[in-house]
């Protein structure tokens, strides 16, 4: 805020992320939960780089800022108890992925990949952190309007929806994709 005013100061209305750009980001790391489940029930695609657990969840928790993401959207809540009560579920979500991550005893992040024998009988640990996951994201994307939410949600469809039509069929197949119901 300007000083001496109640008028946002243009470096904080600059920096602050639009609430649809956040629910975008929390949607794609829910996506991202989703994907890596079925890779793990699945045992399909070993030899390929998302088949690393360890990295998957990594970039979940870092390459979409998830804790700051959570932080900035609880912002646009009306009220403290709001807030502080959104915030708590998402900051949830951080740890149960950073649960994940750190269960395994090694940071190397390469010592646990789909099928291999470094995962063996921590499949439902990994599945169930990333359950619990997508239960604090449902828990937290339902404190916002579900306008936004739906917004947020056809935007993912439409860029998948691209994806899926721009994709070379020379290359192969898309893989993993999510199932139709």
């Amino acid at each position: 805020w300007g000083v001496g005013t109640s008028i946002p100061s243009p470096v904080w209305a600059a920096t602050r992320a639009p609430l649809g750009d956040l629910l975008y980001i929390l949607l794609r790391v829910r996506e991202a939960t989703e994907q890596e489940s079925r890779l793990i029930k699945t045992g399909k695609f070993k030899d390929i780089q998302r088949a690393n657990i360890k990295l998957a969840v990594k970039f979940m928790v870092e390459n979409y800022r998830l804790a700051d993401t959570f932080v900035s959207a609880s912002a646009y809540l009306e009220g403290t108890d709001k807030r502080v009560s959104a915030g708590q579920v998402g900051q949830n979500a951080v740890q149960n992925l950073q649960t994940i991550l750190e269960y395994f005893d090694s940071s190397d992040v390469q010592n646990l990949k789909v099928g291999s024998d470094s995962l063996a009988g921590k499949e439902q640990l990994v599945l169930k952190g990333l359950d619990a996951t997508r239960r604090n994201l449902d828990d937290f994307l339902s404190y916002f309007p579900a306008g936004e939410i739906d917004a947020a949600k056809q935007k993912i469809l439409a860029e998948n929806a691209l994806n899926e039509k721009e994709f070379d069929p020379e290359l192969g197949f898309i893989l993993n994709l999510k199932p139709t119901q």
